[in-house]
């Protein structure tokens, strides 16, 4: 199969979103200081709705979870993975924060609902693969937003308040709300009105639109000229698009069958998720870098997932 063919339409339209929001920034329409504003409201309204509306699509309940506890251990170990090879490349390069909180959290968390979900069912329609999309779907927003957000906001705690206390109440944001809130109503089997759920259905669905022209008003605003970014983003894009997933696919495919290494490999090989711009500016983090590493990191898998399947199909001859 010719996989560029599959992520190719997905990514162009990514690119045109975000160029929509270079060109919407560069006209005025909208400033650097309405951002904040923007980021707010995608991160507490608008992402938390798209939760619940998947969610409540897939009926994932704690008790699929359990029954994929093989493949739920696998992948979160591959997040584990992505956090520590960030960390040993910020230490070993000496970067520094707030720019290792960006690169730290730009590891972890991917575009798996608009990459990964594609390439599953473009490999996996109609099989046994496709009943890993909503449990993987779980998995990722919760390590996202809870590993991943630690690794952002590490050290960043207010004046006069332990980290522990800044890092639970980080933690208890409104999206692992709606996640935790959601497996439970799943797993008792109760439902929400029809009313609340198509309210969030509508809103959860600008998302995706929303999320890519944000990161494309953020790019206008970069600091233009900064030879600075080139090293740390050239890890991102040797680390997370090629390595790690490279080698969690020759782990895992020692143990499960050949599925499961594939999609645990495109999962830990996704580019850096959307929402790491507005995470690091909602925490007043390197926002410059945020922004550069989405956009590199979405051009990069153009190159690394055809060259990842390349690799996958000469181990097999």
């Amino acid at each position: 199969m010719n996989y560029l063919v599959v992520i190719l339409p997905k990514l162009l339209s990514f690119l045109l979103l975000i160029g929509l929001g270079y060109l919407i920034s560069a006209l005025g329409l909208i400033r650097r200081e309405g951002l904040s504003s923007l980021s707010a409201l995608l991160i507490r309204v608008v992402l938390p709705c798209l939760t619940v509306s998947l969610m409540h699509q897939r009926g994932t309940s704690f008790a699929s979870l359990l029954d994929c506890w093989q493949m739920v251990l696998w992948q979160v170990g591959g997040y584990l993975v992505l956090a520590a090879a960030g960390i040993a490349c910020t230490r070993l390069f000496r970067i520094q924060p707030p720019r290792s909180n960006v690169h730290q959290g730009c590891m972890v968390g991917g575009n798996y609902a608009f990459v990964v979900i594609p390439m599953i069912m473009a490999l996996y329609a109609g099989t046994e693969g496709e009943q890993y999309i909503p449990i993987c779907s779980a998995v990722d927003t919760i390590v996202v937003w809870t590993l991943g957000l630690a690794l952002f906001t590490r050290g960043t705690a207010v004046q006069g308040e332990s980290k522990l206390k800044a890092l639970c109440k980080r933690l208890m944001n409104p999206i692992i709300v709606a996640i935790l809130g959601m497996l439970v109503l799943n797993s008792l089997r109760v439902s929400l009105p029809e009313l609340v759920l198509d309210l969030c259905g509508d809103i959860g669905g600008i998302s995706y639109s929303l999320g890519l022209i944000y990161v494309g008003c953020s790019v206008y605003y970069l600091n233009k000229g900064s030879l600075s970014l080139l090293k740390p983003v050239s890890l991102i894009l040797v680390t997370k698009l090629f390595l790690v997933p490279l080698l969690v696919y020759l782990a895992a495919s020692r143990f499960l069958p050949e599925t499961e290494s594939v999609i645990l490999m495109l999962i830990t090989g996704a580019p850096s998720m959307t929402t790491s711009v507005m995470i690091a500016d909602q925490h007043g983090l390197d926002v410059d870098y945020a922004a550069t590493a989405v956009f590199a990191t979405t051009l990069g898998c153009l190159i690394s997932v055809p060259l990842l399947f390349a690799v996958v199909a000469l181990l097999h001859l």
